[in-house]
């Protein structure tokens, strides 16, 4: 079996017996499919770890980042433990593979308080816009949905510091109003609640859930597309880049750019980082402290409250975060 075969053997075992994301699934296929270009024809059974040594020197002189190389190394440590599983390999070649230089202490992309500013301010741009000339047309109701909708999504991804992974996963359900909170289920399970602060907020959650009930929808998605299905992560990105696009931001930024940005103004504002660690949902504090290195002006320690505010008024909005 050679190398293709196996890793046509290890997507589909992927998909029909792990039932992996189609996300992940992609993510397996393109690191393998570039390991198998640098391996061409080879038999699985005969790559050794010096081939695969060979390949990540490769790599390491190519134009990838140190994330990237990580992530195509642990591919290539789960593909090779399948193989071995099914005997296919004896042992795998990869069990020993580790990247050999230390991984690069990136800055995290963190916005200004202008650009923060720009950037929620363009979907309500839209919305008063679209006010202005609205009719009873489909189409004129569904650009009036997306900007409301886009409004909600950019608020709730700077205020909370919500993955974009566990943005497209809420649910209705999530969203209770009455006690103003959303619940974020977060990475194995790691649930945190979210608070709405203020009847602002409240009402502009609430405007977007009444024009989406009025689509009777099947779906429980809280986000959803023109079609009537959940949102993609790759609808977020688009949706972000548009909005990036009309506040005349010059650089490129992310989604995940917004989560920095509130972690580093909570940081700044002399949050604990234990509860920086919390509200962000990070397994580890490690993940956390990087903003502790960002070159930015440290205030005093202030309380949860004064924190949480100190980020909306950043921003215009006025969403505030509670653990649970």
């Amino acid at each position: 079996m050679n190398v293709q075969q196996a890793i046509a053997q290890f997507l589909e075992h992927g998909q029909q017996v792990r039932n992996l994301s189609d996300r992940t699934l992609r993510a397996y296929q393109s690191d393998l499919a570039q390991f198998h270009l640098h391996m061409n024809d080879t038999p699985a059974v005969e790559i050794t770890p010096e081939h695969l040594e060979t390949y990540l020197d490769k790599l390491g002189g190519g134009p990838y980042r140190d994330t990237s190389i990580r992530r195509k190394v642990a591919a290539l440590k789960v593909f090779f433990r399948y193989l071995e599983e099914q005997g296919i390999v004896s042992e795998s070649p990869a069990r020993r593979l580790k990247i050999r230089k230390p991984i690069e202490s990136r800055v995290p992309t963190v916005l200004s308080q202008r650009e923060v500013r720009a950037l929620l301010a363009a979907p309500k741009e839209q919305v008063a816009e679209l006010t202005a000339s609205r009719d009873h047309s489909a189409g004129s109701r569904n650009r009036y949905f997306c900007a409301v909708r886009d409004n909600v999504i950019l608020e709730l991804l700077f205020s909370t510091g919500i993955r974009i992974g566990e943005l497209v996963a809420l649910n209705v359900a999530d969203v209770d109003l009455d006690r103003r909170q959303i619940q974020i289920t977060g990475r194995a399970t790691r649930g945190r609640a979210v608070m709405l602060a203020t009847d602002d907020v409240v009402g502009a959650i609430g405007s977007y859930l009444e024009l989406r009930s009025e689509r009777s929808l099947a779906t429980p998605a809280l986000f959803v597309g023109r079609s009537g299905t959940r949102l993609t992560i790759y609808s977020i990105e688009n949706i972000f880049k548009k909005h990036v696009r009309l506040a005349e931001i010059k650089r490129h930024v992310t989604p995940h750019a917004l989560r920095h940005t509130m972690a580093a103004m909570l940081v700044s504002s002399g949050a604990d980082i234990k509860d920086v660690q919390e509200i962000l949902g990070h397994a580890s504090i490690l993940s956390t402290q990087v903003y502790t290195r960002l070159p930015i002006q440290k205030r005093a320690k202030s309380t949860p409250q004064h924190i949480t505010r100190i980020v909306a008024e950043a921003a215009g909005t006025r969403l505030m975060i509670k653990k649970q």
